[in-house]
């Protein structure tokens, strides 16, 4: 019996070559790189020829079905133009409604809304290197301190739309970065780490609900740009019902044509066209709990005027001020500051000239029982810098979340077992050579840069002779904690983790009820019996993880 008549048969043929015809059609992406800032040696056409990155694109397009659309005219944005495309892949700096650096066409505002709509609507986004250089919240401040303040949501839409924004960058070098998705497409040979020579971005204010993929070991970065902590440089999000992915590496030709790039980027790419799947969880508190710690700003230095006088201590710039900084010590009164015991500020054991806030040598160490001072107002979330100077044999210190009448408990009788003292953790100061607690404690946590008692800063920190200005800098935001001497981190902890708290049990804190974990505290100055001088006391505060 004949199941097809002759026609029919060829019409079904035909309709089957049709349907394997179409799911076969190659997935189209424009890759669009109008640079309004600088443009990228990368993304730039020269002669007509397609750019480095778009020819390594051409070739992966060939490997895995993609077919790429290169562009840098802005003004063809708009939903009919973008309804074209499966995902849209940017390399694009400044803000690409004006003309700006390469003088093409810039988009509208309409066009701009047009790719938040279009994917949106469920396409896919994907962004390398200077796509989070791109419209910035506060553009007309590029180079000034606004660039290193979290705007979180009052950050421009783009911002809040590819999950961050670039702050700065250093000079190019060998950076790790931790994997915390090896599950994620793309990164099966990634391994848990891995390390490229890239010129690498500093980021801000990221998208809570991000996926990390990877975070950059800034701590161990060259450059006071990394001077914070790990922070993501490769994530992805969902957006309505599209997918953005971004990484900040993709600036020197030989990470384009890196086996291992490529495979993270064609990872990204599939998942952004929906080939692939993937757990996005958002995950940054975990992934990166320091992450929106941002660098201090540093205000360039103007060349020197011959015969020119050094800036006046204790005093802000236009820059700090504008940056929220404000000043601990005015540099000549005691206003801001008390004994912890009373409102009265310890004269006999300070003395206040030359724009020094200095300790009045007694020689005995008892003597800081009335001699420290805290300020007036309790801090949690915060970044304080002070220049601190030491003597011989000094001891001295700057303590943080201080509580000015604590007593330690007996765990028997559940009764305090001493008179009420001001208890906070200490960022120590001290004359290592020569005074005798540097050989005491565990390990040297009681050495200069240390978390006093608890944490040793390391042995071959950077420190300035005896009698000359040291740098100190405190990061305190949500429960991590650094220490910094002199531009280097010596010290990093979280408060209140099963770390911290097995050290406070071993040390001379234990009895001291939620030792380090209070909501906030004042900041102290330790009188302990040496001189020790303090100036430039300055403090901002941050918002909380």
């Amino acid at each position: 019996m004949r199941l097809f008549k002759p026609g029919v048969l060829v019409l079904a043929l035909f309709l089957l070559a049709t349907v394997l015809t179409a799911s076969a059609a190659p997935k189209k992406i424009l890759f669009f790189t109008k640079s309004s800032g600088y443009e990228h040696s990368v993304i730039s056409w020269k002669n007509g020829q397609p750019s480095f990155a778009e020819k390594v694109l051409l070739e992966l397009g060939q490997k895995n079905g993609w077919e790429f659309t290169f562009s840098k005219d802005g003004s063809k944005f708009s939903p009919d133009y973008l309804n074209q495309f499966d995902a849209v892949f940017f390399y694009t700096t400044g803000d690409l409604c004006t003309e700006g650096t390469d003088k093409q066409p810039p988009m509208t505002p309409a066009g701009k809304q047009a790719l938040f709509d279009y994917v949106r609507a469920g396409k896919g986004f994907i962004g390398t290197h200077a796509a989070d250089d791109t419209f910035h919240t506060a553009d007309e401040s590029k180079k000034g301190p606004d660039r290193y303040v979290n705007h979180g949501e009052k950050a421009d839409d783009y911002v809040r739309f590819i999950g961050g924004e670039f702050i700065i960058h250093g000079a190019q070098q060998v950076a790790t970065n931790a994997v915390t998705d090896p599950g994620f497409p793309g990164f099966e040979k990634a391994g848990a780490s891995f390390a490229f020579n890239e010129e690498w971005y500093s980021l801000k204010d990221f998208a809570p609900d991000i996926h990390v993929l990877t975070v950059i070991d800034a701590p161990h970065m060259k450059g006071p740009m990394y001077q914070r902590p790990p922070y993501p440089n490769t994530w992805a999000r969902m957006e309505g019902k599209g997918r953005v992915w971004y990484t900040s590496m993709g600036h020197r030709e030989d990470v384009w044509t890196n086996p291992l790039f490529q495979d993270i980027l064609v990872g990204g790419i599939k998942w952004a066209l929906g080939e692939v799947t993937a757990d996005i969880t958002p995950n940054l508190k975990t992934a990166a709990p320091g992450a929106y710690t941002n660098p201090s700003y540093v205000e360039p230095k103007p060349a020197p005027a011959k015969n020119s006088a050094a800036a006046a201590p204790n005093t802000l710039t236009a820059q700090e001020k504008a940056a929220g900084w404000k000043l601990l010590w005015d540099g000549k009164t005691t206003a801001g500051w008390r004994s912890p015991k009373n409102d009265e500020f310890p004269t006999k054991s300070w003395s206040l000239s030359d724009g020094e806030l200095k300790v009045i040598s007694s020689g005995n160490a008892e003597a800081q029982a009335g001699g420290d001072i805290i300020t007036l107002d309790r801090y949690a979330n915060f970044e304080l810098t002070a220049d601190f100077k030491t003597t011989i044999g000094c001891n001295s210190g700057i303590k943080i979340f201080v509580q000015p009448n604590l007593s330690p408990i007996d765990k028997v009788t559940g009764k305090p077992t001493a008179t009420g003292s001001a208890i906070g953790m200490e960022y120590q100061i001290l004359d290592d050579v020569n005074h005798p607690d540097a050989k005491l404690g565990r390990n040297g946590d009681r050495t200069l840069g240390s978390l006093y008692d608890l944490i040793p800063a390391p042995k071959d920190k950077k420190v300035m002779p005896v009698g000359e200005w040291n740098h100190a800098r405190i990061v305190s935001q949500g429960k991590h904690v650094e220490f910094w001497l002199n531009g280097e981190k010596t010290v990093e902890f979280d408060r209140g983790s099963a770390a911290f708290r097995a050290t406070v049990a071993l040390s001379k804190f234990k009895n001291i009820p939620d030792f380090g974990e209070w909501a906030d505290g004042h900041i102290l100055l330790q009188e302990h019996g040496s001189e020790a001088s303090f100036r430039n006391l300055k403090l901002r505060e941050l918002p909380a993880n």
